[in-house]
């Protein structure tokens, strides 16, 4: 009876042990101690890594909330929210660990305390003294407009977006091998090359693999390099502004070099590359230069007045159907304005080219003697 009882005291032993390193305790704060009373909820993701579920509520209290409980299954990310939270806070991403994690809720969140959360507190503090930087171009941009220094700004800015880039693929890569890793990989995507999303992908965890989210970011990749430069062009159909049935082919393999311009009336971008292809299309057209706009467009009205506003002349094609279009998704494109240049034959030259880049392109296979 004796050696019973001493084993079942060793396996408690062994079992407080256990869950003292499983522990984990989050401490937050919340701004100006207005929101005492209030509820926050400590949410997972659910499996689609779109969706969040609740699992832990809390009380603030003089401006403090706590969680504890037990990483059982490794560090997790979760999400804090504040129930009736003013818009200036939003939701707050946590890495659930063993560990004491400390949390600030503001305008800019911030957490801190164990090896993962201080991982992601790094990146995002460094994406958004990036982010104060392209401000500050920006409002330079704004007060001095002469084309030589708008052209530095734009080059400084562009830098800016590479490091951005950089930054994210280094934090990705080396979280690689758990959840923190994989969810940036599918929610940064779109600031990673084609072959920096295969390296990553092809190390991401087989229990992550199954979330919608990393499924998704496979089939981009497959997308992306069924387009890539030195394929053959993907068709594209859908209407003209006037609902005539068009497609991309009616263009290609017609003697001529073919831009294909992803882009629509409400972007910003779009609208401040678009007169450098107009400029273009007037010198090449006659030349062996077609221009083939692909709209994102969900408004037909709105295309047209966008088309007018612009100068656009050259043909356009569009499903309205804005970022859930067939014709984008054909070619993997997720931000615009993106310019891909085929060839006489519909090979493609080069993808993901700015429209100044693009006209030298075109200049140097036009001008050849």
């Amino acid at each position: 009876m004796k050696k019973i009882i001493l084993f079942l005291a060793a396996v408690a032993m062994l079992l407080a042990s256990c869950a003292e390193k499983e522990a984990f305790t989050i401490t937050g704060k919340v701004p100006n101690g207005k929101y005492d009373g209030q509820q926050v909820f400590l949410q997972t993701l659910a499996p689609n890594w779109k969706d969040k579920v609740t699992v832990d509520t809390a009380n603030v209290v003089d401006g403090q909330f706590v969680f504890k409980g037990l990483a059982k299954e490794g560090p997790t990310i979760h999400f804090i929210v504040l129930d009736e939270s003013p818009e200036f806070i939003k939701p707050a991403l946590v890495v659930v660990e063993a560990g004491n994690i400390k949390l600030s809720l503001d305008s800019i969140n911030t957490v801190e305390g164990t090896s993962l959360n201080n991982s992601y507190q790094m990146f995002m503090s460094s994406l958004q003294n990036l982010n104060n930087d392209r401000k500050v171009l920006a409002d330079r941009a704004k007060a001095d407009t002469t084309s030589a220094n708008l052209k530095a700004l734009k080059e400084e800015s562009k830098q800016l977006n590479d490091k951005a880039k950089e930054v994210t693929f280094d934090f990705v890569k080396a979280n690689i091998g758990n959840q923190l890793g994989a969810y940036f990989l599918a929610n940064r995507s779109y600031m990673l090359s084609l072959d920096q999303m295969k390296e990553l992908s092809a190390n991401v965890k087989p229990e992550y693999k199954t979330s919608e989210s990393i499924q998704k970011i496979d089939a981009r990749i497959a997308t992306l390099d069924a387009t890539s430069i030195g394929k053959a062009y993907t068709d594209l159909k859908g209407k003209t502004p006037e609902g005539k049935d068009a497609a991309l082919s009616d263009y290609v393999g017609k003697g001529k070099y073919v831009l294909v311009d992803f882009w629509a009336s409400w972007c910003p971008p779009c609208k401040e590359e678009t007169p450098e292809l107009v400029k273009l299309y007037a010198a090449y057209k006659d030349k062996g230069l077609e221009i083939v706009g692909i709209s994102l467009d969900d408004n037909n009205a709105e295309w047209i007045a966008g088309i007018k506003d612009l100068k656009i002349t050259w043909p356009q094609i569009s499903d309205l159907k804005r970022w859930d279009s067939a014709l984008s998704a054909a070619y993997g494109v997720n931000s615009i304005p993106h310019l891909v240049l085929l060839d006489k034959d519909g090979k493609i030259l080069e993808r993901g080219l700015t429209a100044e880049q693009a006209a030298v392109k075109v200049a140097e296979l036009l001008n050849k003697k």
